[in-house]
């Protein structure tokens, strides 16, 4: 049944909400019947050819409308109320969304065509054949190298020995959780689901600690660590996705001495980083740290290669023999070697960072127009907005964005628990024009006439 799923990657519409369109299509004609079980989120993403983290906010948004209950442990299932609809509660857009606001990923149009054409005419001519094997792991090295060069650019300094190259995040993540005898990991309770959802899903017990505006809420993990079962701690210090959070210098200190005194891993994301548009007060917690407790993660891909699927992982000094080096230099790893240390890397993160800083600030500003009818925080930096409005109104403003082909990221994506009335707002894929756009519409949707229910 589930081969008839339709999905378009050409479309700007998320595939996470193309796919709940899709199942609320087959609730809706009874194809899904009361009680039925969905496919486990690994089997659905198998099928469809498509990220788990997809499946996932599919769930969950299909979830937040009524249409399925998700049950820990059990699975997801069709609720009574979906099969009584007489109309669909979710349809797909009759067009094409006019403003996509709710994912990070940057428009392709910052990575010129022809950079792909340039790269690989240089490699060919400089190495020939010898681009497509490396039996003496020559340019393994030399790829660590220029990984360890860009994340000096980053301020994190690390011989080139600690460098890790993934190209699979759920190999990274099972050969990182084996090396535990302890099962028990701490993440922070708003956040990308996708990891934690892996993480579980191969027997690793998922703890959520709240966050605060200075962080991570340290008294109740520290409950947590003091069962002697937690082996790892998932934050992220900067920029926090999706809430904009930076943490305190207090945080952090109590953080890493937390994380010591508990014999736990912290792992680091600093994947957006370098958005924070005011660095003086930029301090990873692994240079923070003395004692080998950080493990860094940079998801290099999401930011300046979207073709492909590069993360970097700085490892302490205390892991690295334990952390088997697999990287195989074949071709797109060359690619990235290349890459890495080219000019055109360095134009086209001045690029867009200048140009994401402007739209930041744009839509930041306007929306001070707004403050009536929404809260939000200024995080000093990002690719998005963390935003409120009151509960009571907020199923009718989804749904008034919604008729204006307005797509936001609702919070409910980012949380196992209902947190209504917060959205995400993204500028990766709004122009200056655009955002004006969305706040002329913004206004319009959050006037008492259209927030009546």
């Amino acid at each position: 049944m589930f081969h008839t799923v339709k999905l378009s990657k050409s479309d700007p519409t998320p595939l996470y909400i193309q796919l709940a369109c899709e199942l609320a299509k087959l609730i809706q004609a009874n194809l899904l019947y009361e009680g039925m079980k969905l496919p486990t989120i690994r089997l659905l993403s198998k099928q469809l050819s498509i990220n788990r983290d997809t499946v996932v906010s599919a769930y969950k948004l299909l979830e937040q409308q009524g249409l399925v209950e998700s049950h820990i442990g059990r699975g997801t299932y069709i609720t009574t109320h979906a099969t009584k609809m007489s109309t669909p509660i979710m349809s797909a857009p009759s067009s094409k969304p006019r403003l996509c606001c709710s994912h990070l990923n940057l428009s392709h149009d910052f990575y010129p065509k022809t950079l792909c054409q340039e790269l690989t005419n240089r490699i060919i001519t400089e190495e020939g054949w010898e681009a497509f094997d490396d039996p003496l792991f020559r340019q393994r090295h030399a790829l660590r190298q220029s990984t360890s060069t860009f994340l000096e650019t980053l301020g994190l300094k690390a011989h080139f020995a600690q460098m890790r190259i993934i190209s699979s995040m759920d190999n990274f993540l099972l050969a990182l959780f084996k090396l535990s005898p302890k099962i028990g990991i701490c993440v922070e309770h708003i956040r990308d689901l996708s990891t934690s959802c892996y993480l579980r899903s191969i027997g690793a017990k998922i703890y959520e600690i709240p966050l605060t505006q200075d962080g991570i809420d340290l008294d109740i993990l520290e409950k947590h660590l003091r069962t002697g079962t937690i082996s790892y701690i998932f934050v992220s210090p900067y920029l926090q996705n999706p809430t904009g959070i930076c943490y305190t210098e207090h945080t952090k200190q109590k953080l890493l001495e937390l994380a010591s005194c508990y014999d736990a891993y912290i792992v680091e994301d600093g994947t957006y980083c370098d958005f924070l548009y005011n660095t003086a007060h930029y301090k990873p917690l692994y240079n923070l740290c003395t004692n080998g407790r950080v493990i860094y993660l940079y998801h290099f891909s999401k930011v300046y290669l979207p073709y492909m699927k590069y993360s970097f992982a700085i490892l302490p000094s205390t892991l690295i023999k334990r952390f088997k080096d697999d990287t195989e230099c074949s071709f797109n790893e060359r690619f990235l070697h290349y890459y890495l240390i080219s000019d055109d890397l360095i134009h086209i993160r001045t690029h867009i960072y200048d140009t994401c800083q402007l739209r930041y600030r744009t839509l930041f500003t306007k929306l001070k127009g707004l403050e009536k009818f929404i809260t939000y925080t200024d995080c000093s930096g990002g690719l998005s907005l963390w935003c409120h409005i009151p509960e009571a109104t907020y199923l009718n403003f989804c749904q008034a964005l919604a008729t204006k082909g307005i797509i936001i990221a609702p919070g409910e994506l980012f949380s196992t628990h209902s947190i209504k009335g917060y959205f995400r707002l993204s500028i990766s894929e709004l122009s200056i024009e655009k955002i004006n756009e969305l706040i002329l519409n913004l206004k319009q949707c959050l006037l008492p006439s259209h927030l009546a229910p």
